[in-house]
């Protein structure tokens, strides 16, 4: 504790700060509490199953005195609304163009590939990024949010079948699918556009 002289003569005991209760706090102080890691190791005894690193504060101010942290990092853009319930018809989703897209990446990127399943596991992951990269590059509304599913297999003369199913706006919504075969590889990519407003 801390004192406090007073002109007339008495002393008045003063809180610290820190052992102020942190609610009532909030007020009284600019600036803000930052988490960041400890730098210690961890403790040796572990307590409730934690393990690692213990999270500590760490409070920032400016020269000013006006704090900065996590919630003055973005500011938040406001934009008025345009009550535009769908694509202007130039940017709607079509399907034979976005085919065609796909085919060519199918084909550019499996064209000397023979089947090997932890080649085709990572290619699968690849290809669907580069196809909805190519889609929204591809001059749709950039309001379509495209999901790729790619599907990859050894071709040994047997059926594949497949199917999907959502509920969606069929005046705005719609999907394109292709495959590509060649010697022991096929693979089925498909891409669904949704129109979000």
């Amino acid at each position: 504790m801390e004192t406090v002289d007073h002109p007339d003569g008495h002393v008045a005991p003063k809180r610290r700060m820190s052992i102020m209760n942190r609610e009532n706090m909030e007020g009284l102080t600019t600036q803000p509490n930052i988490r960041r890691m400890s730098r210690m190791d961890p403790r040796p005894s572990v307590q409730y199953g934690l393990s690692g690193r213990r999270m500590s504060h760490v409070s920032r101010s400016s020269i000013s005195g006006a704090s900065f942290g996590a919630k003055n990092l973005f500011t938040q853009v406001k934009v008025q609304n345009t009550y535009r319930l769908g694509p202007d018809p130039s940017e709607k989703f079509n399907s034979s163009q976005a085919e065609k897209v796909i085919k060519g990446v199918l084909d550019s990127y499996l064209g000397g590939e023979t089947y090997d399943s932890k080649l085709c596991s990572n290619l699968v992951q690849d290809l669907s990024d580069v196809i909805k990269n190519r889609m929204k590059d591809s001059g749709f509304s950039p309001r379509y949010k495209f999901i790729c599913d790619v599907i990859i297999g050894e071709n040994k003369n047997q059926g594949i079948s497949v199917a999907s199913r959502s509920v969606w706006g069929i005046d705005t919504d719609n999907y394109a699918s292709a495959s590509y075969t060649k010697g022991n590889l096929l693979a089925v990519a498909s891409v669904f556009a949704t129109y979000f407003e």
